[in-house]
């Protein structure tokens, strides 16, 4: 492992780094360079072919990252979180970083364009958060068949998703919180032929402007959790019903909300991830959150709240069943266990 962490001043950093990469390391498998401030472009990669994890998070004057990254076919991590100077990132889809399974660019403020994912065809965890100019996301999204959780949270000026996004059979987790421009989320039907997004467990649409849920969200048999807290939403599809495994429904804040259909009646065997296994913890509760969604009558959120009850009977606990009852004994607008 080479670790040059926090490297300055500028000459000391560059000359460091270019002079080690100078020379031929086929043994290195691993180099940290985090919150090297002066560090303004990263070595030519070919000396050390071998590598396996990168870390240049922190970089603030990072502007190039050499394309030479296209050959590192043995790594499996990469970190560019905060390198708030980086505008572009080219992966050199000519060659194939098939090994590379956690690629991190959250922070990276100034970056305008996705890199081509073209040849990431093994990454599994990739983190676009924060990145405030990002407008949209390269098409090769779709290739990506193996990731698993995928965050452009809080990405202010994204206004759309391309629909190759569907491609990602693998896919728990989709974080659009904060993407306050994004209008709409390109949903296909699942079939038995076009398994799209059919594991997916989480999504996250809060604070968007989607104003209609897609009805095929209804074929997402996986999801457990769905928040839409402060977006745009009008109402639900009917086939909201089908989502047998939601255990956790955000609808706050939801001003143009009017109607409520009914929600799932029936809970899958398993009562899904969240009923058995996190309910007790704070953050990822399950349960129903309707209050502060002006435009919905009472009587009709109180007999939603009633039936999503009758389903938390059967797999919560007697404590959480108590607590559901002091709350519509209360009146509250928000429904948890």
């Amino acid at each position: 492992m080479v670790t040059f962490k926090g490297m300055q001043p500028l000459v000391q950093a560059d000359m460091l780094v270019e002079n080690l990469c100078s020379q031929s390391f086929p043994c290195l498998k691993k180099m940290d360079l985090s919150n090297s401030k002066d560090l303004v472009k990263t070595p030519n990669f070919e000396w050390i072919p071998n590598l396996k994890w990168l870390d240049l998070s922190g970089c603030t004057n990072l502007s190039q990252v050499h394309p030479s990254i296209g050959l590192l076919t043995q790594l499996a991590y990469l970190s560019l979180r905060n390198c708030s100077n980086l505008v572009s990132i080219d992966l050199n889809t000519e060659y194939k970083l098939y090994s590379l399974k956690v690629l991190h660019l959250s922070g990276c403020t100034k970056l305008e364009n996705t890199p081509d994912f073209t040849g990431l065809s093994n990454l599994e965890y990739l983190d676009l958060e924060k990145c405030v100019s990002l407008s949209a996301v390269h098409e090769s999204i779709g290739a990506l068949v193996m990731l698993k959780f995928f965050s452009l949270r809080g990405c202010i000026n994204l206004v759309q998703l391309p629909a190759s996004v569907n491609n990602l059979t693998c896919l728990q987790n989709l974080d659009l919180h904060d993407c306050f421009e994004l209008m709409n989320l390109p949903l296909r039907q699942i079939s038995m032929l076009s398994p799209y997004l059919r594991y997916l467990i989480f999504l996250d649409l809060g604070s968007s402007k989607i104003k209609v849920i897609p009805d095929a969200i209804g074929a997402l048999k996986c999801l457990e959790r769905l928040n839409l807290q402060g977006s745009r939403i009008q109402s639900l599809p009917e086939t909201i019903k089908s989502l047998s495994c939601l255990a956790y429904l955000n609808l706050s804040g939801c001003h143009e909300l009017v109607e409520l259909h009914d929600l799932p009646f029936k809970s899958a065997s398993s009562g899904g991830r969240y009923f058995k296994k996190v309910s007790e913890a704070r953050n990822h509760r399950s349960g129903l959150y309707i209050f502060n969604c002006s435009r919905v009558m009472k009587c009709h959120w109180m007999l939603v709240a009633i039936s999503w009850l009758a389903r938390l009977v059967k797999v919560s606990t007697t404590l959480n069943v108590l607590l559901f009852i002091i709350l519509l004994q209360s009146l509250s607008l928000h429904i948890y266990a």
